[in-house]
């Protein structure tokens, strides 16, 4: 869906330039959902804007479809939302939204019941609405920004940072968001520092550092590499579970807090650790598989 080969980007002359990207190629498949993570100045928002046509990279290439990233066809198709979001204030949130469904060539007469559902799909009330922008909190801002990208239901989906400056629950209202478009298909670039939310709607994850591509993590699908199991116990029995674990196969050392890591594990190995701890009467408070993308990111800064 998406074809990037040996793009770079500068900015600024001679010895003030900056090498915002160098030589990044990369595809995106039709219907996955990639992440870009990276230090802040690493490049991922310059990559997103020049994958939008924004930006004109000095070198390499972009194609949407087989098309530019600016051809009108695919920018119909398309979704945005902008790290910084550079909205009028002065427009109502009803108003924004409307015009927003319009632009997006949805009928005019639905405006304001289109702009509703949109509204309330990202859990903003009713009341809110008829306020201006300039009034609405940074959590507010996020969830309607969310609500404006994904109006008319876009087969491309482009999010930098969306659920930042948000509560728990807008946290969860975004990822929501991402997995239904998700299941309808689209294809879907994220930017975001949150990395558990990350892990919960990506297929893979690309990590950028000084411009370029360092390394690249799939998460979903037969290629999908092992990831760590965590396994919680009552701290008290943390001793029963090693020697549970450790004869099962699973080699561990003793918790005092009962929290236990599995590394290069699978679904099957964590089935099989769980089963073993249920058997010897060892009660699991807490049983999941983590890439541990914050220890890959960790990996990906190390010159």
């Amino acid at each position: 869906m998406i074809s990037v080969s040996s793009v770079s980007k500068t900015y600024g002359r001679w010895r003030r330039s900056t090498r915002a990207l160098d030589g990044v190629s990369l595809e995106v498949r039709r219907g996955e959902t990639l992440g870009l993570i990276g230090p802040n100045g690493a490049g991922k928002t310059t990559l997103l804007s020049c994958l939008l046509g924004f930006l004109r990279p000095d070198s390499g290439a972009i194609a949407v479809d087989g098309k530019a990233p600016d051809d009108l066809s695919i920018r119909a198709r398309t979704g945005y939302m902008p790290e910084r979001l550079g909205f009028d204030r002065d427009l109502s949130g009803i108003a924004f939204l409307a015009h927003h469904w319009r632009l997006s060539g949805g009928d005019p007469a639905r405006a304001g019941e289109a702009a509703a559902e949109a509204a309330a799909r990202v859990g903003l009330e009713t009341t809110a609405l008829s306020r201006r922008l300039r009034t609405y909190s940074r959590g507010m801002l996020q969830r309607i920004g969310v609500a404006q990208a994904t109006l008319g239901s876009p087969d491309l989906l482009f999010l930098d940072e969306p659920a930042s400056g948000t509560d728990p629950l807008g946290v969860a209202v975004v990822r929501e968001r991402i997995l239904e478009a998700k299941s309808r298909g689209a294809t879907i670039v994220l930017n975001s520092h949150q990395l558990a939310e990350v892990e919960k709607v990506c297929d893979r994850v690309f990590f950028i550092d000084h411009g370029r591509l360092t390394q690249t993590e799939t998460l979903r699908g037969e290629a999908a590499a092992p990831h760590r199991a965590v396994l919680r116990v009552p701290p008290d029995r943390g001793g029963d579970a090693a020697a549970v674990l450790s004869a099962a196969g699973f080699p561990v050392a003793p918790s005092p807090d009962g929290t236990f890591h599995l590394t290069a594990a699978r679904e099957e190995d964590l089935s099989r650790a769980v089963k073993a701890l249920a058997l010897a009467d060892v009660p699991v408070i807490e049983a999941r598989l983590s890439a541990d993308l914050e220890q890959l990111f960790r990996g990906s800064e190390t010159p």
